[in-house]
């Protein structure tokens, strides 16, 4: 009798349904935020704001699809493309190429030298050591640049241990320091580079290799930028630069823009924007042939709209918050001033 008095009951009042559904539908979108905050907190990409066309250029002009794809999505492609290139071959008839002259062909041009781009370890020194180790075996390089944020608060004791790790390596190396190698000096009411200093010694830079001059950047810290002597030496190292017809490359921990992702300079002190701006028409100015940056997490190649200037963001060597593998970047120079950039997986 239980049974049959309570089977099937169930609630037809309209407002305890329309009650119902409301609080579903405002679970579901909770949960939807709380994803697209967490991916973005950790990725430093936004996906509201990823431009597909971007991705498709990057990933075409990467000649290397698997990095952004699941391995198991990789193998189906692999398999796909095998099966079309057996079905040409077999149903195309042998054709005996005819050797053309090519009097028109441009001339490759002369390789000068490579070097190592590290960025975003995060005191993962394990890591690093691994890369560090990884890279001078594999290629010969002239030297490491780092793109800032070798540790997690910038005390002392991080710098020094990434130091030990460089140093084990034996290369000559230059760095810039990233916005959280500044923490621990601004919780003292020290400079905030004063930290990095001890350590690494100038927080910008620059030298001349070959045809080359490579300019280091300070610009981590997120709320002077730039201040006046640092822009007066810029201009001083782009005007001699261009006396001397040497191609310039840029480096720096934050990125002047990004098609994607909101780390980038001004995102804190949002009138650093305009600084950033400044520096990207300066920049292109002075013709600089690429801008290379961390802090995003992420290896991508871009061009800024405007002045078509050539930006490079490189992925982070850490193995936390991390939405690629841990990876470096190798960069080879030519004669004519162009480069090109090898995004490569630790091992």
């Amino acid at each position: 009798m239980f049974g049959r008095h309570n089977k099937g009951r169930r609630h037809t009042n309209i407002l305890f349904v329309i009650f119902r559904l409301t609080l579903s539908l405002v679970i579901f979108v909770v949960l939807l935020a709380g994803i697209y905050s967490a991916y973005k907190h950790f990725s430093g990409l936004d996906p509201v704001k990823m431009n597909p066309q971007s991705l498709i250029s990057q990933l075409v002009s990467s000649n290397n699809f698997e990095k952004f794809l699941p391995a198991f999505l990789t193998t189906l492609i692999a398999k796909d493309s095998q099966k079309d290139i057996l079905g040409q071959l077999q149903t195309q008839p042998h054709v005996v190429p005819q050797s053309q002259p090519t009097p028109n062909t441009p001339k490759t041009p002369k390789y000068l030298f490579s070097f190592m781009l590290i960025a975003d370890s995060h005191s993962d020194n394990a890591n690093l050591a691994k890369a560090l180790k990884q890279a001078k075996e594999e290629k010969n390089l002239k030297f490491v640049i780092g793109l800032g944020d070798y540790t997690e608060v910038g005390t002392l004791d991080e710098l020094k241990q990434a130091k030990l790790e460089l140093d084990k390596t034996g290369l000559i190396y230059f760095l810039v320091p990233g916005d959280h190698d500044l923490w621990d000096s601004r919780n003292r009411s020290l400079s905030p580079n004063e930290n990095f200093r001890q350590i690494f010694g100038p927080s910008y830079q620059s030298f001349t290799e070959s045809t080359f001059r490579l300019i280091l950047i300070y610009n981590s810290d997120n709320y002077r930028g730039l201040d006046d002597s640092q822009l007066s030496w810029l201009e001083s190292e782009l005007n001699s630069a261009s006396a001397n017809s040497e191609h310039i490359l840029v480096f720096l921990h934050e990125p002047l823009l990004h098609p994607s992702s909101d780390h980038v300079m001004g995102r804190v002190e949002v009138s650093l924007k305009d600084q950033a701006k400044n520096l990207i028409s300066k920049l292109s100015q002075y013709r600089v042939k690429k801008i290379f940056a961390g802090d995003t997490h992420y290896f991508s190649e871009y061009q800024e709209p405007e002045t078509k200037l050539e930006m490079v963001t490189i992925g982070a060597i850490t193995s936390l918050r991390n939405p690629q593998l841990p990876r470096f970047a190798i960069v080879s120079a030519y004669e004519d001033g162009s480069t090109t950039i090898e995004d490569v997986e630790i091992n």
